[in-house]
């Protein structure tokens, strides 16, 4: 039995993985900011731990990690929150190290960042080694998270790797929901690539990863077909008998007052690789391709790749 620590134990992905590390038979304790939700709750009653507290107030996680091994930062804000985002994802990061490396124990740590860093980088295959060029604020956010979470790999040799992870989808992410609900918005020309992950290759991941993966290293985690965003969510809707969608320019998204990292991450296009994370830890994706989801959802998938060669 390990014996794990999960800050965002509470959120989409938090949760997942806390419940199913529960059923392996591990220690979890999760780190919330609120015990009265429903969510930490359920995990409670399925055995862990939670701890009260907050990454930007460092007194809360006084002891957070005594006995820890294996450490996941999973927290997340809303871009839409600007005044925390840095204090959660920079200030957060230190605090929650400081506080592993008190303990002693850590023998991982896995922040989960995402494709911000990047920037639009059109049809070109995004690898690890490719230079941050961050075109809207969330990206420059990220980077220094990470760059503060490296620079403690560097000095004090603690041992961090850095995911980057793609769009996450499955169960109440669904693609295909978004359409029927009307909330799936298509900002741009609809040409950009998106990366996509699915929720359980993602948990194989992060379970695999701080048992396989390299302190220090950086892994983009996305699956083996990126995908234009007018291709896709036109296969959708034709395969519901539904029109092609509508585009909203970037310069219309942002004079409509929508956050300028919404709409960069909503139009930029990127196609990340990832070759790295397969080959460290022997991963075979479950859904190597969106599509395979979809076909699940909405039948025959090659009915939707006539759909989206119709759209081409």
């Amino acid at each position: 039995m390990a014996r794990y620590l999960i800050a965002g134990a509470a959120g989409y992905v938090g949760s997942r993985l806390a419940a199913q590390l529960l059923e392996q038979g591990h220690s979890v304790r999760g780190l919330v900011r609120d015990t009265d939700q429903d969510t930490p709750q359920r995990l409670a009653g399925l055995g862990m731990a939670v701890w009260q507290g907050d990454l930007t107030d460092p007194e809360s996680l006084v002891g957070i990690a005594n006995g820890i091994e294996y450490v996941y930062n999973l927290t997340s804000r809303s871009v839409l929150q600007n005044g925390t985002v840095q204090r959660v994802f920079v200030e957060g990061n230190r605090h929650l190290i400081a506080a592993c490396s008190r303990s002693r124990t850590v023998r991982a740590y896995v922040f989960t960042s995402n494709m911000a860093p990047y920037g639009d980088r059109g049809d070109t295959w995004v690898d690890e080694d490719t230079p941050p060029e961050p075109c809207y604020p969330l990206g420059q956010v990220m980077i220094e998270a990470e760059q503060a979470i490296m620079e403690m790999v560097r000095v004090h040799h603690f041992p961090a790797m850095i995911l980057r992870v793609g769009t996450i989808y499955g169960p109440e992410r669904d693609p295909v929901d978004a359409v029927l609900s009307g909330t799936a918005t298509l900002i741009g020309d609809g040409r950009n690539f998106i990366s996509y992950i699915h929720i359980n290759d993602l948990i194989t991941v992060l379970e695999r990863v701080v048992h396989d993966g390299q302190p220090g290293a950086i892994y983009n985690v996305a699956d083996d077909e990126p995908l234009r965003v007018l291709e896709l969510y036109s296969a959708i809707r034709q395969r519901l008998g539904m029109v092609v969608p509508r585009t909203f320019s970037s310069a219309t998204a942002l004079l409509s007052g929508l956050d300028p990292s919404v709409v960069g991450m909503a139009s930029s296009s990127l196609r990340l690789s990832n070759q790295r994370v397969k080959d460290a830890l022997g991963l075979e994706l479950r859904y190597p391709r969106l599509y395979d989801w979809l076909d699940l959802r909405l039948g025959d998938t090659h009915e939707i790749e006539r759909a989206v060669a119709v759209a081409k």
